[in-house]
């Protein structure tokens, strides 16, 4: 369930926050277009390697409005610095179950090596700018890993 979606046709720039896991085919969609030569969507998955022990689930905790201006702001930096067509960023809010998507990326672009190198910083960014907070719980306890994790 969409709980924050700010698309709009006629901007390059999409992003949605989503209820749980997220699977990638709406940032993908956001980003298609017989323009593009080059499609990539990262996927960010829960792993259940965690800094305290075995992962069970995460949780994210979001301030959805400054999500999106944030976000914005970022792939306005990533469009005037790689020549990239279309951006879209999918991410959760609530619980995402281990093996399943909390992240997804999708960048369209005439070549691949602009998507690639375009995707690396979008994510470096968003972990280090954009306010999303983590939780890691475990079988037996929990860590809030904060903002950049």
């Amino acid at each position: 369930m969409s709980i924050f979606t700010s698309a709009d046709q006629a901007s390059p720039f999409a992003v949605r926050l989503t209820e749980g896991p997220v699977n990638g085919d709406w940032a993908l969609q956001a980003t298609a277009g017989n323009d593009a030569g080059c499609s990539l969507v990262f996927f960010g998955t829960v792993r259940e390697d965690g800094r305290q022990g075995t992962v069970t689930h995460l949780f994210y905790e979001a301030y959805p409005q400054m999500v999106a201006s944030e976000l914005e702001a970022i792939a306005n930096e990533i469009f005037a610095e790689f020549e990239v067509l279309r951006i879209a960023v999918e991410h959760s809010v609530g619980t995402v179950p281990l093996g399943q998507c909390s992240v997804a990326v999708a960048i369209a672009a005439a070549h691949r090596k602009q998507v690639f190198d375009a995707s690396a910083r979008l994510m470096d960014e968003l972990k280090a700018r954009v306010p999303i907070w983590k939780k890691e719980l475990y079988q037996d306890g929990s860590e809030w890993l904060g903002r950049g994790s």
